[in-house]
């Protein structure tokens, strides 16, 4: 089975094309910010590891993991921001690996939105990466988020930038607003999976 790994910056419209490939094609889609998310809730083999670096600070007072505390910790602190994807990467690898190895489709998508940034290129057999303009990904997180335009900028200039992504890429999808064009490149590339698939 290919493992087409889908990524891009924030705002790029990643879960739209993810969404698309879902519902018009039944591609399984196997999403990394869920597997994340999972790793943070109490009970999950990351918790208590993610406790002893952080501290009872990071607890709310429901007892689960404050994400939007982790977020601002890690922010300004790139050694504590190792550290923590030390403890959520790999445990994150194996899921994918596993939740995959489970599928008997041609293809599937694995969503990594820092698949550049954490190097996880090799757990992939194909990088699609969404592009999109720096004003399209503004607009569209101001809106979706209902954040100011200075806290996106921040954002993006933590991500790799546009130009370095697309070097790793092996298929591109532009996507700045046309969801006719945006609906045939998804045909298209799904015949190319499909055809990819099938060879040796």
């Amino acid at each position: 089975m290919l493992r087409i790994g889908l990524t891009g910056g924030i705002g790029s419209g990643k879960s739209t094309v993810s969404n698309k490939f879902k519902s018009y094609y039944n591609v399984p889609v196997i999403d990394a910010d869920e597997i994340n998310h999972s790793l943070l809730i109490s009970g999950s083999p990351a918790f208590n590891e993610i406790i002893d670096l952080f501290g009872s600070d990071a607890l709310l007072a429901s007892g689960e993991i404050d994400r939007k505390y982790l977020r601002d910790k890690i922010f300004s602190d790139t050694d504590l921001k190792k550290k923590l994807e030390n403890i959520l990467h790999p445990k994150i690898r194996a899921e994918i690996s596993h939740l995959a190895s489970s599928l008997t489709t041609d293809y599937c998508l694995i969503v990594i939105p820092l698949l550049i940034e954490s190097q996880l290129q090799s757990i992939v057999d194909r990088i699609l990466v969404i592009d999109a303009s720096s004003d399209t990904q503004i607009q569209r997180v101001t809106h979706r988020d209902h954040c100011n335009e200075a806290h996106v900028k921040i954002i993006i200039s933590s991500q790799a930038d546009a130009e370095e992504r697309l070097k790793f890429a092996d298929d591109i999808v532009n996507n700045n607003g046309n969801f006719t064009e945006l609906d045939e490149q998804i045909e298209k590339l799904h015949k190319k999976y499909l055809t990819l698939s099938q060879q040796p």
